[in-house]
């Protein structure tokens, strides 16, 4: 019997509008819809189906079998599935070989990405959580992965503190389904402070963090990221920038540990920072002002002194761009993109290493069904190498694919992928389309 590997997915699709965040939207505004992409990672064609669940964990979508080849990937667009209701549902991806998932949602001037969940755990940590944070505000969606149901529980810290400053419950959620932690309007958190959480369960879950702008000039900025099962005393993080092409980071460092720590943030440019940060809490540097050069686009190691951490990026720039990634505990010599484009229906993307090794290597990245490869020059230990794909001459425009990264001397690398509206004229439209992903390490 061939062994099944499951991808867990928060899907939204074709939504109706709604004027305010609940429990059946990630953000204000819509319709959402959502598209996935599914890579396989192993070594010979994967027998793919994927089913969709609603509020009740019942199936009410299951697809036939795909047959995606080792190296490629699967892609659907969920409104496109006709017998499919408008709605919020939950995802699971079944295949026979190794697979990982990137998940884009987004409506007419919003989107983000975030990653599909191979291994669902009972406990799980959010660096950014906030109620009014300049404007911004977020909330937490819970997958059960589970046969029966689970008990779900979200503790909220405030940053110094390692006692919960809030507590929200979902009891008795359904197999397959998910339950939303709102955040908006909570009387327990303060305007302008930035929050973390603890997420745990009776049963293994899989979530996911949404932050959205309301306000404040923030209107419509659209950020996803995947919460994190552990943690671990180094960090990385490859996209860290300051006015790089009009666009900033903030890098939110969360202590899931029992105790204080001290944290060094080593930039590619060369500037430290140091910060402590109390058990349960999170700390924020914003790279502007940090002391890297404006103008950077560079990466970070992020260092505990002994409890363990996990680390959060949030990009943004002046058109109202935004998108989140995951801090990197480690590295490898592979690295599986499932999603880059080329001027893809006005979309692009960038695929973004770092080099978290002890010596130079050389990172070479291959399109699936393209055999000629893509070669950095040499990249000095803890440097970063951007690989753009409209300067690709080995792909045409209108290119939807997969990519894998690979290193020489078996060096580590960590890679994240940036799409966006770059070009002219759109590219100074006030319309959030930056969706960022974590590359995936095998």
């Amino acid at each position: 019997m061939r062994k099944v590997f499951s991808v867990i997915m928060v899907l939204v699709i074709a939504l109706s509008v709604t004027a305010a965040v609940s429990a059946d939207s990630p953000a204000p505004g819509g319709p959402f819809a959502t598209a996935f992409r599914v890579q396989n990672l192993g070594g010979s064609a994967a027998n793919c189906t994927y089913q969709f669940f609603d509020s009740a964990g019942s199936a009410a979508y299951t697809s036939s079998t795909e047959v995606v080849q080792p190296g490629d990937s699967l892609f659907v667009y969920t409104p496109s599935l006709g017998s499919l209701g408008a709605g919020t549902y939950s995802g699971v991806v079944s295949c026979d070989q190794p697979v990982a998932a990137v998940v884009n949602f987004s409506d007419a001037d919003s989107g983000a990405s975030h990653s599909g969940v191979t291994t669902p755990g009972t406990t799980w940590y959010a660096p950014g959580i906030y109620d009014n944070y300049f404007s911004y505000y977020s909330n937490i969606i819970v997958q059960n992965a589970t046969a029966g149901t689970v008990n779900i529980t979200v503790e909220i810290f405030e940053p110094g503190n390692a006692v919960a400053v809030k507590t929200q419950t979902a009891n008795n959620v359904p197999a397959n389904a998910s339950a939303s932690f709102e955040q908006e309007a909570a009387a327990e958190l303060a305007d302008n402070v930035a929050y973390s959480a603890k997420i745990t369960a009776t049963g293994n879950v899989a979530p996911i963090v949404n932050i959205y702008g309301e306000g404040g000039g923030v209107d419509n900025q659209l950020y996803s990221y995947n919460a994190f099962s552990s943690g671990s005393t180094t960090a990385y993080a490859p996209v860290i920038m300051n006015a790089f092409f009009g666009y900033n980071t903030a890098l939110a460092v969360q202590n899931i540990g029992g105790s204080s720590t001290a944290v060094t943030v080593t930039y590619g440019t060369g500037q430290v920072q140091t910060m402590n940060v109390a058990a349960g809490s999170a700390a924020s540097l914003y790279t502007p002002a940090s002391g890297v050069p404006a103008g950077s686009l560079t990466g970070a190691k992020v260092e505990s002194s002994g409890q363990p951490i996990v680390v959060l990026v949030n990009e943004s720039n002046a058109f109202n761009r935004a998108a989140s990634y995951s801090g990197f505990a480690s590295g490898s010599d592979e690295v599986r993109a499932p999603i880059v484009l080329k001027r893809y229906f006005d979309y692009n993307s960038s695929v973004t290493c770092q080099n978290v090794g002890g010596s130079a290597t050389t990172m070479t990245l291959l399109y699936a069904g393209n055999g000629t490869p893509t070669v950095s020059p040499s990249i000095a230990a803890g440097a970063t190498h951007l690989f753009y794909q409209p300067s690709d001459t080995q792909i045409s425009d209108g290119f939807i694919g997969s990519a894998t990264i690979t290193s020489s001397g078996a060096v580590p690398i960590v890679c994240v992928v940036n799409q966006d509206f770059n070009e002219p004229p759109l590219d100074t439209t006030i319309q959030d389309q930056l969706y960022a992903y974590n590359g995936i390490n095998p």
